[in-house]
């Protein structure tokens, strides 16, 4: 047996705001919390000078090794 409910549509917005709200509280709380991190830090520190020094592969070898099309 199906069920529906009448939702006003300034209820749907609110909703979709607040959900918006904890997506972006989200993505803050991450970059904070990997800000603070050592070893992530360390691991970014070392990811820039093996790419400023050209060490790097092209995107095709990543692709297949990920196996992505």
């Amino acid at each position: 047996m199906q069920k529906t409910v009448d939702v006003p549509v300034s209820l749907i917005g609110k909703i979709s705001k607040a959900a918006r709200a904890f997506e972006e509280l989200e993505d803050e709380m991450e970059d904070f919390l990997l800000s603070k991190d050592p070893e992530f830090l360390d691991k970014m520190r070392r990811a820039r000078k093996s790419h400023a020094s050209g060490k790097t592969s092209p995107l095709k070898n990543l692709k297949k090794d990920l196996c992505i099309k």
